[in-house]
């Protein structure tokens, strides 16, 4: 059997051994976060956990097949499973396991964002549109609708949430009034959306995850029933997760707290800076007894490189101040680019 800690940094190696509860892994680009949770699996089914109950997350479908592959190639024994999931893909599989504690059919099939699109342009009369300005492309402006819904949920935000905030809104100026008038107006769409899924007996992307936390949260039978399935749970990229994914993390780790996260707020592609951030303070807050283990050394970038990104995202107020090292070497290159235009060029 392969060693599973075979060439780790000391950092790495302790994480991989963690001897259990909470435990955060922080690390720039390159460090080996990801690494290190291959080696956490790898370690804890040589002490003698079945890979089933194993539970590996992150936010990105592609990442999660790079992730699953990566765990079965560092395995010498057989198993039934693996699961390693994006969190749509866990919560599929809950909701279909779960489905009669949710009120689901366990073989309904969510609809995706062109499913959606496609059916609020078939009912377009159905909607009302008169501070939007379509430009010619209905398609365009629609289909920004439903990736704006998708982001709410995503946030834990419903239709009726939305509206309350909408009404809200002031109306104290011109553009205040435009404002409050443009987004009671996708609050009436996002409820519109709402009610044709709810007609078709269907749900979307974000309904599943929203779903599955309000199982998790409601129902302690079903918790302990989906902590004894999973009792450890390794999440990749925790600062790439939105509110509503954060809080399905934290439900799936309640019962046993067996949760090793490993995080970079620097590299957040889908969020914001401050949310990025606020993921990993948000763990050290819930969880106050939790390990932290720092990896200060890019594998991947020269120091030169290290350095140069070091200068770029020095200046935020609100990250958390990681240190980060390279070896010697790496080369920067400085361009200025004429306009947009030219920079896009030059990197397609």
């Amino acid at each position: 059997m392969r060693d599973p800690l075979g060439g780790l940094t000391d950092a790495q190696r302790r994480a991989a051994t963690h001897p259990g509860g909470p435990l955060l892994v922080l690390g720039g680009a390159g460090t080996g976060k990801t690494r290190t949770l291959l080696a956490r699996f790898a370690w804890l089914v040589a002490h003698d956990q079945r890979p089933e109950s194993i539970l590996v997350v992150t936010e990105r479908e592609a990442a999660a097949e790079r992730l699953r592959g990566a765990v079965e190639s560092g395995l010498d024994r057989a198993y039934e499973e693996l699961p390693v999931f994006s969190i749509d893909g866990v919560c599929r599989r809950l909701l279909r396991d779960e489905a009669l504690e949710a009120g689901l059919d366990p073989f309904a099939v969510p609809l995706t964002p062109a499913d959606r699109l496609a059916m609020l342009l078939d009912r377009i009369g159905e909607l009302t549109l008169r501070v939007h300005d379509f430009r010619g492309d209905a398609t365009a402006l629609v289909g920004s609708f439903v990736r704006r819904i998708d982001r709410l949920k995503a946030e834990g935000i419903t239709a009726e949430e939305y509206a309350a905030w909408a009404e809200g809104l002031p109306e104290v100026g011109d553009a205040e009034r435009t404002r409050a008038a443009r987004e009671r107006e996708f609050a009436g769409l996002f409820a519109a959306h709402e009610r044709m899924l709810a007609e078709a007996g269907t749900l979307d992307g974000g309904d599943v995850v929203l779903t599955a936390v309000r199982v998790l949260r409601e129902k302690a039978h079903v918790r302990a029933r989906t902590a004894a399935r999973w009792r450890h749970l390794l999440v990749d990229d925790l600062e790439e997760l939105p509110f509503a994914h954060g809080l399905l993390v934290r439900l799936l780790a309640s019962e046993h707290g067996n949760l090793v996260a490993a995080a970079d707020d620097d590299a957040a592609l889908g969020r914001l800076r401050a949310a990025a951030a606020k993921n990993v303070r948000d763990f050290r807050t819930e969880h106050p007894e939790a390990e932290t283990v720092t990896l200060e050394l890019s594998l991947r970038c020269g120091a030169a490189v290290v350095q140069a990104a070091r200068a770029v995202v020095a200046p935020a107020e609100d990250r958390l101040r990681t240190k980060l090292d390279g070896a010697l070497g790496g080369e920067v290159a400085f361009w200025r680019c004429a306009n947009e235009r030219a920079q896009a060029q030059a990197v397609a």
